[in-house]
């Protein structure tokens, strides 16, 4: 239902210019619909907004999970690797960059007709408490009593901030506003596990006999990956009509560096890095309300 609608104004758009008047100011009848100082400008930012991703290289960086290793386990994942960091850390799966994905809200505050401020905030937090394992008995005549699988406890929060700065160049039509500009940014995500009673059990190599996994395998563990942005930008913003505005952007040149710490309890804390230069990427579309 919301791709038919972001689908249906998208195709509206473009149509809206059509039926607006310009206002006439001076010898340029379309000065008005330039930018000017002390005027704000509130995007809804639509593509990929974030810059943690499985196609970044990171999946390598977990490790593998198992009885007496420190990864958590995760759909994706094999044996020798972990699966995707945005999963594993309840990201979510962030590796599209659909235009029809609500990257966040963007606000721009313009110090003069040429220049402006920009900044992007959002933030996520989710709970599930754990549950134990209850173990059933299938044996009971006329009433068999099915078992209840556990259920893990996790802490889940993700965070993320874009600060930047733009330079606007003016044309001889000021419906048309291109841009150049560098951008900044620091993202953070944390996932905190607690394992109940699972009913699980793995085989003593001292003993050969089943054993229950939490005496093997940490209880309660902790991971988080963080990653910094550096990146130029490049776009240009469209006046459809005065105070609504249809823009796009793209960054031409973006670095960013992320890190993935976990930390189990008992254990010595796992940690990785992870470097990332791109060129031309991160595509995004943007309509705003000027004011």
């Amino acid at each position: 239902m919301i791709k038919k609608l972001y689908t249906f104004i998208l195709a509206f758009l473009p149509v809206v210019p059509l039926m607006a008047q310009p206002e006439k100011t001076g010898g340029n009848k379309d000065v008005s619909f330039a930018p000017e100082k002390g005027q704000w400008q509130i995007s809804l930012v639509l593509g990929n907004g974030t810059f943690f991703s499985q196609w970044d290289g990171m999946n390598y960086l977990l490790p593998s999970h198992g009885a007496t290793s420190i990864g958590l386990p995760e759909e994706g994942g094999t044996e020798n690797q972990g699966g995707d960091p945005g999963m594993y850390l309840n990201l979510g799966n962030i590796g599209e960059n659909s235009l029809m994905n609500v990257a966040g809200i963007q606000a721009k505050y313009f110090l003069s007709a040429r220049w402006s401020l920009t900044a992007m905030l959002g933030m996520n937090i989710n709970l599930t408490p754990k549950k134990d394992y209850i173990e059933g008995d299938l044996e009971v005549e006329d009433m068999p009593v099915p078992s209840y699988k556990y259920i893990e406890g996790r802490l889940g929060s993700s965070w993320m901030a874009n600060i930047g700065s733009d330079y606007y160049f003016h044309t001889r039509n000021a419906r048309i506003s291109p841009y150049l500009g560098i951008l900044g940014g620091f993202q953070m995500a944390r996932l905190e596990t607690n394992q109940p009673a699972t009913g699980e059990t793995v085989i003593d190599p001292a003993t050969e006999e089943e054993t229950p996994v939490e005496i093997f395998r940490a209880s309660k563990r902790a991971g988080q990956v963080w990653g910094t942005l550096g990146a130029i930008v490049a776009g240009v913003d469209f006046s459809l009509t005065k105070g609504l505005v249809l823009g796009i952007e793209v960054r031409p040149a973006a670095y960013r560096y992320s890190r993935i710490q976990i930390k189990p309890a008992g254990m010595a804390p796992y940690e990785a890095g992870h470097h990332n230069i791109q060129a031309f990427a991160m595509p995004t579309l943007k309509l705003g309300f000027r004011f």
